[in-house]
């Protein structure tokens, strides 16, 4: 298959920051804006509720902590990573070919399929292709050649047939995301569900 365009990232403790923020962000999004909402809610009744000083400034102190570390996990996870590299962070580059992609990193080259991509975000400065949960592959915007990251867009979107999605942010969410979180759970539930007639089906044997 022809090259069409390479895509590289040169990590840095904010890319792997930026990485596991997109990931808890895109996966865990139902839990990150409950712990916002429930940050908010704290903080209000803190400033409203008819209760004494010191609880109104708990309340405030603990509502201010859960909308401000609501990806705190991601946070954590990021900072294990780059501790257990000794702050040797890698580099890989990424080849995106008419039919596959081609990555690389730590001179080992992995052929990766467009259709196995499970969800495909964006934000200013990086491109995530998550093939699940735990596995991605990050470029970085302005390391694509040739080309340009709108035309790496474009193509990975027509190969894989999903669209992509903005990082998550409290100051742009609106129906969609709410709407995402709905079909993310109803998904859930029915792998939970084939799964437990499977399971079923074994023990009646």
């Amino acid at each position: 298959m022809a090259v069409q365009y390479q895509g590289r990232i040169d990590h840095t403790e904010d890319s792997i920051q930026a990485l596991f923020q997109a990931q808890y962000n895109t996966y865990r999004l139902g839990l990150v804006v409950v712990t916002a909402v429930a940050g908010v809610a704290l903080a209000a009744a803190g400033l409203f509720a008819p209760v004494p000083m010191l609880a109104q400034g708990l309340l405030i102190l603990a509502g201010c902590l859960l909308f401000t570390g609501r990806d705190f996990p991601a946070i954590v996870r990021a900072e294990s990573v780059i501790e257990a590299r000794g702050g040797a962070l890698p580099s890989a580059v990424c080849t995106f070919c008419a039919g596959h992609m081609e990555l690389e990193e730590g001179g080992v080259k992995k052929k990766l399929r467009y259709d196995q991509l499970d969800r495909i975000v964006q934000d200013r400065r990086y491109l995530y292709l998550f093939f699940g949960p735990d596995s991605a592959v990050m470029v970085e915007r302005s390391k694509i050649d040739p080309g340009t990251a709108d035309e790496v867009m474009q193509l990975v979107s027509e190969r894989c047939g999903k669209q992509w999605e903005a990082t998550f942010s409290l100051l742009t969410f609106n129906i969609r995301d709410i709407i995402r979180i709905w079909d993310n759970r109803k998904a859930g539930r029915k792998g939970g569900a084939k799964t437990g007639r499977k399971a079923g089906g074994k023990r009646a044997k």
